[in-house]
């Protein structure tokens, strides 16, 4: 066999190599990028409820809408399905936007409800007043708020004015114990076997 053509092998031998280690590589990218997907999938999801009195809501430019709640009551309902405990609503502060919400205008004479992303929240006014900047939610695929999913309305056909009382159901994704606050704290304690040992320690 002449050199030319021990070359050429050589060289068609080299780029098959480089071709099946290539797909290697690709093919493990992707099985990363899937296990990735699948831990985000599987992360655990808490839903915390909030309860104010009478609300607004404030439709701005560029399709920013505000929705401004008086009086919160000054614990809200932390629940992972299973086990719930009460939080000081001061612990709102800690919450990573953004996140989906269901929100429930009530009164005599029924209840209206609507899917949002909440975009930023903020508490005032000694923790008594919550104001939420959000933007209707078109598509839920979360199990969480899937109940309300059914009975939703949009945001901009809602009369507040005829509603005593405003709640919000929040959904909670855990993302890991990097996030060192005391929501994740109160996510520990909502884990663990004897829950009373943790209650009161954080906020």
């Amino acid at each position: 066999m002449d050199s030319y053509r021990k070359k050429h092998i050589v060289y068609r031998a080299r780029r098959i190599m480089n071709r099946y280690l290539s797909s290697g590589f690709i093919c493990l990218f992707i099985l990363v990028l899937l296990a990735g997907v699948c831990t985000a999938d599987e992360s655990p999801r808490y839903v915390i409820y909030v309860q104010g009195g009478e609300s607004s809501i404030i439709h701005g430019s560029e399709g920013i809408t505000d929705i401004i709640v008086k009086d919160i009551i000054p614990y809200a309902h932390f629940s992972d399905g299973k086990k719930s405990l009460l939080i000081p609503d001061k612990l709102l502060r800690y919450i990573t936007c953004p996140v989906n919400a269901a929100v429930v205008f009530s009164g005599a004479g029924g209840e209206s409800v609507s899917l949002i992303g909440i975009s930023n929240l903020s508490l005032s006014y000694e923790n008594k007043d919550l104001t939420l900047r959000v933007n209707p939610l078109g598509f839920y695929e979360g199990e969480a708020l899937k109940s309300f999913a059914s009975e939703k309305n949009e945001l901009d056909a809602i009369n507040v004015e005829k509603f005593e009382t405003t709640g919000f159901y929040l959904e909670i994704i855990e993302t890991g114990p990097e996030n060192n606050n005391c929501l994740a704290q109160e996510i520990a304690c909502l884990n663990a076997d004897d829950m009373k040992a943790c209650l009161g320690e954080c906020g």
